[in-house]
């Protein structure tokens, strides 16, 4: 979760801003070591998958979202993630988060930062390592709301075709984890975060702000089968739901240990 928000708040922060002609280009490592590189120019970015398996490309102003995939040659249209949902947002259960101040960090990528650790019901969740500098350097402004909207609109737009209530699973870290990054605006740019155990999560490793762009970086492969993500889990919950005489009479002969498992799973799936 939190390599998600470090990526995707970069990703958001730096379309929304980013004036000038030249690429950003922004390589994060993760625990595993595997480098995962940004482009970003305008209004839109490409996300390089880690062992050349392919590349996302979004567009900020089109709404448009494609994760293209080489071995299965296939692209995946997740735009409708983008949008809005009309529908409302389930509610959720009461998470008391907050961040706190740990003192000076590392220089990470050439940036002095400043430590930040994530609490949820005063449980410590992690911490990440931000810089105000690199906020200026990048001309981040506004960007927070933006995410939260994209988050929000994916999980309604989950809710509504699972019919889970996806609010009521909550992770309280999880919560935390995205309610500081509605603060990063004031806080600034993270660089590199840790979980819980102070085990690393991700890491900024190269920042380039006049980087070239790989050729045709925001094309789409012309002859890849293209995939509704949405559409494909509607089409799934609808065979689902086709089933659901035999799935209740399956469960009611489950025993009260198989039905807890099931349970789990459902949780694991929402978050």
């Amino acid at each position: 979760m939190k390599k998600l928000i470090l990526l995707s708040s970069f990703l958001i922060t730096t379309i929304i801003s980013n004036t000038i002609n030249a690429a950003v280009l922004i390589q994060t490592r993760d625990n595993q070591h595997q480098l995962s590189t940004i482009y970003i120019e305008g209004n839109k970015a490409r996300i390089e998958m880690p062992g050349n398996e392919g590349y996302v490309v979004i567009d900020i102003a089109s709404k448009t979202m494609n994760v293209v995939m080489h071995k299965e040659r296939m692209i995946m249209d997740m735009s409708d993630f983008l949008k809005n949902n009309n529908s409302s947002t389930a509610p959720k259960k009461h998470v008391d988060t907050y961040t706190k101040t740990m003192g000076l960090g590392p220089t990470i990528a050439g940036y002095e930062t400043e430590e930040y650790g994530l609490y949820a019901n005063d449980n410590y969740c992690g911490s990440l390592y931000v810089s105000v500098e690199a906020m200026r350097d990048m001309g981040v402004k506004k960007f927070a709301q933006t995410f939260a909207n994209m988050e929000r609109n994916m999980e309604e737009k989950v809710s509504s075709m699972t019919g889970m209530n996806t609010g009521a699973f909550i992770d309280p870290c999880g919560e935390a984890e995205r309610k500081a990054s509605l603060k990063l605006r004031d806080i600034g740019f993270p660089l590199k975060s840790i979980d819980e155990h102070k085990r690393l999560d991700s890491i900024v490793t190269k920042v380039n702000k006049k980087a070239r762009l790989p050729a045709n970086a925001f094309s789409l492969p012309a002859d890849y089968k293209v995939t509704n993500t949405a559409k494909m889990m509607n089409d799934a919950m609808q065979k689902m739901q086709k089933m659901q005489p035999q799935m209740q009479d399956m469960m009611k002969n489950m025993t009260p240990e198989m039905r807890q498992m099931m349970q789990q799973q459902m949780q694991q799936y929402s978050r």
